[in-house]
């Protein structure tokens, strides 16, 4: 899934991504602040910040800065955070496989329902690790494979249907964590269907 196919995919769907995306994803959303724990001060990474959903989620005291690859997203963030009157967030428009930052320049990173709609998960993430401070922490919320064999092989199956949708559904959390060498501290679901998980790692 290249980049510009990405950003296409989720400029159509910043039409209604709210409605039908967010709906469903926000329990997950309202709970990470909890997986964080940051104080005030702390800087805070959001990559694939989309329309900005979880954004009033933390407290006006950490400084929140949000890339994503749509235009189209960050322009309902945008205009989100206006209503909102936040001023500690920075929206910039990036690609998440190269972050523009320096080395150890947040406290943590979080990841809500992005890392599988990217074309190098693991390229995404080591640059989430860059970026990072050490002993930082890296929040996933996202969809992994099952490890049910017969739901895990649907999934497996159905990939290449959701892709051109913008995701796929059969990314594999242990290898994930195996090929960027993190380890799951915390790994919770985050809705009553099962569907979602929080995955908290200490950056290394």
């Amino acid at each position: 899934m290249a980049v510009e196919f990405v950003e296409k995919v989720y400029d159509r769907n910043s039409l209604f991504y709210d409605l039908v995306f967010g709906l469903v994803s926000q329990q997950g959303r309202r709970k990470a602040p909890g997986f964080l724990a940051l104080d005030a001060g702390e800087r805070l990474l959001e990559v694939g910040v989309g329309t900005g959903l979880s954004i009033p989620e933390f407290p006006e005291y950490v400084e929140i800065t949000g890339i994503d690859v749509s235009q189209g997203m960050l322009d309902k963030a945008e205009r989100r955070m206006r209503s909102l009157g936040r001023r500690n967030v920075n929206l910039v428009k990036m690609d998440a496989s190269k972050l523009d930052f320096e080395d150890d320049s947040f406290d943590a990173v979080l990841a809500a329902y992005v890392i599988s709609t990217v074309a190098d998960p693991v390229g995404v993430v080591e640059e989430m690790k860059r970026v990072c401070k050490s002993n930082g922490s890296i929040l996933f919320l996202n969809h992994f494979r099952s490890n049910n064999r017969v739901m895990g092989n649907a999934e497996r199956i159905l990939s290449p249907f959701f892709w051109r949708l913008g995701f796929q559904t059969n990314l594999d959390l242990p290898e994930l964590l195996r090929e960027t060498g993190l380890t799951a501290e915390i790994r919770s679901k985050v809705d009553f269907m099962g569907l979602w998980t929080a995955v908290r790692c200490t950056n290394p």
